[in-house]
């Protein structure tokens, strides 16, 4: 696997991406993959919600109750101003360079 990198200028200007709440230098930023689920979420009980999580990890189970927890979305250059660095099974490093 190839080592993580910093976002190009055009990602910083135009991706969103989604990272652990807290980033910090060194976390791994991702390309977002939106699922809709009602996990988690009993105000608005079969009614989809927009869930959060890195596209390069598996699709959460419908009813698991933590899906998308613990992730949010920033802008590239958002995360890559607070240290993180783009993932690089989300982001080839033939696309960061």
């Amino acid at each position: 696997m190839a080592s993580p990198t910093r976002f190009t200028r055009s990602q910083r200007a135009t991706i969103i991406v989604c990272a652990p709440v807290r980033l910090g230098p060194g976390v791994l930023a991702h390309t977002p993959a939106p699922h809709n689920t009602n996990a988690g979420n009993e105000a608005v009980a079969n009614t989809p919600v927009w869930v959060t999580v890195p596209a390069c990890q598996p699709t959460p189970e419908p009813d698991d109750p933590h899906a998308g927890h613990g992730w949010a979305q920033y802008t590239a250059g958002w995360a890559d101003h607070l240290g993180a660095l783009a993932c690089p099974t989300c982001y080839p490093p033939e696309q960061t360079h």
